[in-house]
């Protein structure tokens, strides 16, 4: 009878190998719609879990913490930093010897018999076998690579600095993230007082338009000037919408950053509407210093030129030490043919590839040119870091005279309205310059503001600038307030070392003598006219122990055709007698002589020595 069994032997094995290609092929396999609207159903609730509901006005202090321990950008780098320490405990383990362990079982449809051959090259004619059908095999080596061993020391060494350039990228990001969140708070912090104001005047805008129409209607004026009115009135408009939309965004920005869910409603804690603008006290080169020894991109350039030393050293090593194993095993064999089932085996081998040591000085040349580059990284990096520190101390100035200056103005705004709407004249005309005042002075507030936001900005850059750590490097288990708390220490602590309190100087005073060549009856009204313009310049007046005093002389020319020409000189002069300035001014006064010519000499007297004594007085002059 035929033996079928080889015959099945074969099937089965054809059949496992299909059964394996048909396993290797992998088709595309698509979410299904359900799949991904139950993905964003968890991410969203997710979302919302992760940052607690505020319940107050959020302060400055409270809106970076937030950020820090809820923002998904800054916990993606920490979670980052975490990969890369999980990366280096795994790369440890490579230190280690290998142990082994291997068990098999072999099985065959018949015996492996073979014939032998003898010393005379005779085969035998009866086959033997020294293996059975069916055995298993069992062993536990043993290995060690002493080769392995010192890459996997430097490759491990490399995993540790990649962990560190992870945590100083971390630091990086948390600087960035604090530095997002002090601009966008404080043009929120804008944002919330001036809205509602803006919305207002925008409505009485919209009734102004309204009655606007009315007008047309009934023709009261002409169709011309009702239509300049209006379209005057569309450009106010329109200037204040763009200025609102930035200040909406403001508030969205800010609850992104503490990843508050889009459209939660929040408030944040109102400031005092009077500032006061510190001064930058810092010695700038002592700050670029220590932006050199604390920024994080210098840090990380120092830690990537250690990962190429180490690199070259694993080329060399691999280059020029053979690869040495010693191995020993324990090994285990239910063959009944061997006489010995189960014995211990030790080896040692040597290996080295002497065409691969020719591309030493290959890999020397590359090492070279790599360390060019990341010494040529590193110097371009601290070049930025000093331009960057120098231009934050800059920037920080130029936007305290900026604030100073939108400060005045708006000051200036204010005191236009109130003489408008103090005008006894009213009308048309008279409205559109109320309002157009007013729009004028919205725009300034909403400048001033968001200088101010820019302002506090340029003060945080000045910190972030010189690479110091705003919180310790754990933090995201703590608490909110707690956060809060040592973030407000710490910078307290920077902005004390190196910013100061603005003081404004004691004004020394200034005394006005009686004019010399004004009629009796005219004098007060000269004299009131000069101190008026001092006084607009902000400098004090005094009779009593005055820094300088302002002496002023008249010469009348002969009257023609009703006029009568003039000639004033002004004489500024320090409290030693010494003259400091000697001016002199011509003028023509019309008949009759009134008070108020009289007035507009005097005004030019205090115009004429204005500048001069602020120079004199140790007063910044005044923009208007």
């Amino acid at each position: 009878m035929q033996n079928h069994k080889p015959n099945a032997y074969r099937f089965a094995i054809g059949a496992v190998a299909a059964a394996a290609l048909a396993g290797c092929a992998v088709l595309p396999n698509p979410f299904k719609d359900s799949d991904h609207a139950e993905r964003s159903r968890q991410d969203a609730q997710r979302l919302a879990e992760i940052a607690e509901p505020v319940t107050a006005a959020v302060t400055l202090q409270e809106a970076t913490a937030r950020a820090v321990k809820y923002n998904m950008d800054y916990r993606q780098r920490l979670m980052e930093h975490v990969a890369a320490l999980g990366q280096l405990s795994v790369g440890n383990w490579d230190l280690l010897p290998k142990l082994t362990l291997q068990a098999g079982y072999t099985s065959r449809d018949n015996d492996a018999f073979s014939f032998g051959v003898q010393p005379n090259g005779t085969v035998t004619t009866s086959p033997s076998t020294a293996v059975e059908r069916r055995h298993t095999t069992e062993s536990a080596v043993f290995s060690y690579n002493i080769l392995d061993f010192g890459l996997s020391y430097y490759r491990a060494k490399q995993l540790a600095d990649q962990s560190l350039i992870a945590e100083e990228r971390r630091r990086r990001a948390l600087q960035n993230l604090t530095q997002d969140v002090r601009f966008a708070w404080w043009r929120a912090e804008s944002a919330q007082r001036l809205v509602p104001e803006v919305d207002t005047f925008l409505r009485e805008v919209d009734l102004a338009a309204g009655r606007a129409k009315l007008i047309e209607t009934r023709r009261l004026l002409p169709p011309i000037q009702i239509i300049a009115y209006r379209r005057s009135l569309l450009d106010l408009a329109q200037q204040i919408t763009l200025r609102r939309q930035e200040l909406v965004q403001a508030k969205l920005e800010l609850a992104a950053l503490m990843s508050l869910r889009p459209g939660a409603q929040y408030e944040v804690a109102v400031q005092p509407l009077v500032r006061d603008v510190p001064n930058l006290t810092a010695n700038i080169d002592a700050l670029e210093n220590l932006a050199l020894i604390n920024r994080p991109e210098l840090r990380e350039e120092g830690y990537r030129g250690r990962v190429t030393d180490i690199e070259h050293v694993r080329s060399q090593l691999a280059v020029l030490i053979p690869g040495a194993a010693v191995d020993f095993g324990h090994y285990k064999d239910t063959n009944k043919f061997l006489v010995n089932n189960s014995w211990e085996q030790a080896g040692l081998s040597v290996a080295f590839n002497l065409v691969k040591a020719f591309s030493l000085p290959a890999i020397n040349r590359s090492f070279e040119a790599q360390k060019n580059v990341d010494d040529t990284r590193r110097l371009a990096v601290s070049s930025a870091v000093l331009t960057q520190t120098r231009i934050a101390a800059v920037r920080f100035g130029l936007l305290k005279n900026e604030y100073a200056v939108w400060d005045e103005a708006l000051r200036d705004d204010q005191q236009i309205i109130k003489y408008l709407e103090a005008a006894t004249a009213t009308g048309l005309e008279t409205e559109l310059e109320i309002i157009r005042a007013g729009a004028r002075m919205l725009l300034t507030k909403i400048n001033r503001d968001l200088v101010y936001a820019g302002l506090q900005a340029a003060m945080g850059r000045v910190y972030h600038s010189v690479g110091l750590d705003s919180l310790p490097g754990a933090t995201s288990g703590d608490a909110t307030a707690t956060i809060a708390s040592e973030l407000a220490t710490r910078i307290a602590a920077f902005e004390r070392e190196n910013f100061s309190a603005s003081t404004v100087p004691e004004m020394r005073a200034v005394s006005i003598t009686a004019p010399q060549g004004v009629p009796t009856a005219a004098q007060d009204a000269f004299r009131v006219a000069l101190q008026r313009a001092l006084t607009l310049a902000r400098i004090p007046l005094s009779a009593d122990k005055a820094a300088a005093r302002v002496e002023t002389s008249l010469e009348m020319g002969p009257s023609t055709d009703n006029s009568q020409a003039v000639k004033m000189k002004v004489r500024l002069v320090d409290a030693a007698g010494k003259t400091l300035l000697e001016a002199e001014q011509k003028s023509v006064l019309l008949e009759p002589i009134d008070n108020l010519q009289w007035a507009a000499l005097g005004e030019g007297a205090g115009y004429r020595v204005t500048a001069p004594l602020q120079r004199y007085l140790g007063q910044p002059a005044i923009i208007r």
